[in-house]
């Protein structure tokens, strides 16, 4: 059953689309040869070619022959029956099969997929359009010439422009119409819009084309133009489709101002305005329609930004030149306990300490008057809680393009907790005759091992390079930790980590300090050390771990990575270092010490 349904969909695909395509072109092609024989045998506008068009330009070449040759078979069927002799209805059906294949090659050259509202797209459907129009019109104006004695000027002039009128007006409303049928993005709100500006364009037009006394056809414009930026593409072709066949009527039916001339005279005139509204209305929908592109992309970039910002754990902000604050994130209002809504408009002044304006007023006049382009300061400011804390301020001028000041922009960041350990360490200087890392270490420890924490060590760590002093640091962790954590629980795994602190506080020296950084990981940053020293210290630590029991029949190991500080170490790369002596130290079978390359 599943096989037989999935013959049938097959089926259809292959052949009822193409027939579909065929019947349709047969119907509109029957529908202008009446109109084109109301009016002694000239068409306005040639329709039905953009059918196939739009099939094509929306289907894979591999499956272009059949609907080509459809067309053909309709097209010759449907002149024949308008009273075109077999031999110039097959030429002229053979003609409508050829010219959309043929624009549908010179634009899928590239494999691109066409989408007229783009400007790009656009400006490469237009003269593909020419190109294929022009051919056909010779070639159709050539065997009606010598076959038939017709007049080629004013034979080439009417096909080549009721052809290329039909393809660049009925093309662009089936490719955008087969768009909205697969994804609707009009609601009905939107197409009331569009029933009442197409309603409009038939008043106008009603104007234009069936008063008598003057020649209205500049009144149509506005309205199609209307109707393309309420509906883009899709409005402009529908709108100037609407006005041909109004035009085409009107012509037929011996409508318009009499002085302008014969039948025919009518229907070029006619032809030419529809070519100016189509090639002035089209280009217009795709410069808004990329607009809309444009902007739907800039909104999503800015919510985009917006979440980032509002994400930001420092205070982002903007002033004018008043020094009034004109934009917060909201970590104002974690950061000072004011909601954001409350502070937009007041000045900057309002959350600083008292004491600390004076100093921050002067480097803002600084800002201001263009002595510096940016500030970095330090001041306290005010919590709703009545409390205050320290902050950071960075701000950069902005100006105008005159130079002149418009505002500022920046970040705030606290630095309570910053001020509070560099306050605790010169404390414990002060008070205990220690270095900074033993006040640090004191100050900030690890609660589980009762070793210097992760930001203990890393302030240390950063201070005594900052002096330039000869140290080695040592990173190691516990092998197979996660085996102790599995097969005696977690509570024996913080044994094990209090006891290996215990053991590295041990085998260290007076002045060396210990660090836990996170899970089984330890440091051991070693001041006044030579690489021999630190070495040393590593084997100690490494031996101890070793012989060390923990319970009965528990013992652990540690593998260390060692490096050593030069001139131009920092902080990040010297435990770069390590951690790499310490992977290959792990790499090479695990209990052992092993010193950065």
């Amino acid at each position: 059953m599943q096989k037989s349904v999935a013959i049938n969909v097959v089926a259809v695909r292959a052949f009822g689309a193409p027939m579909l395509v065929a019947l349709g072109h047969f119907v509109i092609a029957c529908g202008s040869l009446t109109l084109a024989r109301w009016s002694n045998g000239l068409a306005a506008i040639w329709l039905p070619n953009a059918v196939l068009l739009a099939y094509l330009l929306l289907t894979p070449r591999g499956r272009w022959s059949l609907p080509v040759v459809g067309v053909i078979l309709s097209g010759t069927f449907a002149n024949s029956l308008g009273g075109a002799p077999l031999p110039l209805a097959f030429a002229f059906g053979l003609s409508n099969g050829i010219e959309p294949l043929l624009i549908a090659w010179l634009l899928q050259a590239d494999r691109r997929p066409l989408n007229l509202e783009r400007i790009g797209d656009l400006s490469r459907f237009v003269p593909a359009l020419l190109v294929a129009c022009l051919g056909s019109a010779v070639y159709a104006s050539t065997i009606s010439t010598f076959f038939y004695a017709a007049d080629f000027r004013e034979f080439w002039i009417s096909w080549l422009s009721s052809s290329f009128l039909g393809l660049a007006i009925f093309t662009p409303l089936l490719l955008i119409g087969a768009k909205q049928w697969r994804a609707p993005r009009l609601t009905g709100r939107d197409w009331q819009g569009a029933l009442a500006v197409l309603a409009l364009v038939a008043g106008c037009g009603a104007i234009g084309f069936f008063q008598t006394r003057w020649p209205l056809f500049f009144v149509m414009l506005p309205p199609v133009l209307i109707a393309t930026f309420r509906l883009r593409a899709i409005g402009a072709a529908a709108s100037v489709l609407l006005l041909a066949v109004m035009g085409t009527a009107a012509v037929v039916g011996g409508f318009g101002v009499e002085a302008i001339g014969s039948v025919s005279e009518r229907l070029v005139l006619l032809q030419l305005f529809l070519a100016v509204a189509i090639l002035t209305a089209l280009p217009v929908a795709a410069l808004l329609s990329q607009r809309d592109r444009f902007a739907e992309t800039l909104a999503a970039h800015e919510a985009q930004l917006a979440s980032i910002v509002d994400a930001v754990s420092d205070v982002i902000f903007h002033t004018d030149a008043e020094g009034r604050w004109t934009y917060l994130n909201p970590a104002w209002e974690q950061l000072t306990g004011y909601a954001v809504e409350e502070s937009i408009g007041h000045p900057v002044m309002d959350q600083v300490v008292e004491e600390d304006r004076d100093e921050l007023r002067e480097r803002m006049r600084g800002l201001t008057s263009g002595l510096f382009e940016t500030l970095r300061h330090q001041f306290r400011f005010l919590h709703d809680s009545g409390d205050h804390r320290w902050g950071e301020v960075q701000a950069r001028r902005l100006t105008d393009t005159d130079g002149r000041m418009t505002g500022a922009a920046g970040i705030i960041v606290d630095i309570s907790d910053r001020l509070a350990v560099a306050a605790l360490a010169e404390d414990a200087r002060q008070r205990a005759e220690r270095d900074a890392e033993a006040a640090l270490l004191l100050a900030a420890t690890d609660e589980l091992t009762g070793v210097a924490s992760r930001r203990a060590f890393l302030t240390v760590l950063d201070h005594q390079l900052t002096d330039g002093d000869v140290l080695a640091v040592a990173l190691f962790d516990i092998d197979h930790f996660k085996q102790v954590n599995d097969r005696h629980g977690h509570a024996v795994g913080d044994e094990v980590l209090r006891r290996i602190a215990e053991i590295a506080e041990s085998c260290i020296r007076d002045r060396d300090l210990v660090g836990r950084l996170g899970g089984e990981e330890f440091a051991v940053l070693m001041p006044r050390a030579s690489l021999e020293q630190a070495v040393a210290v590593g084997e100690r630590l490494r031996r101890a771990c070793e012989e060390a029991e923990h319970r009965p029949g528990l013992r652990v190991t540690v593998s260390l990575g060692v490096a050593a500080a030069d001139a131009g170490s920092d902080a990040a790369s010297l435990l770069r270092e390590a951690d790499a002596a310490l992977y290959r130290a792990k790499f090479e079978g695990r209990n052992c010490l092993r010193l950065a390359a």
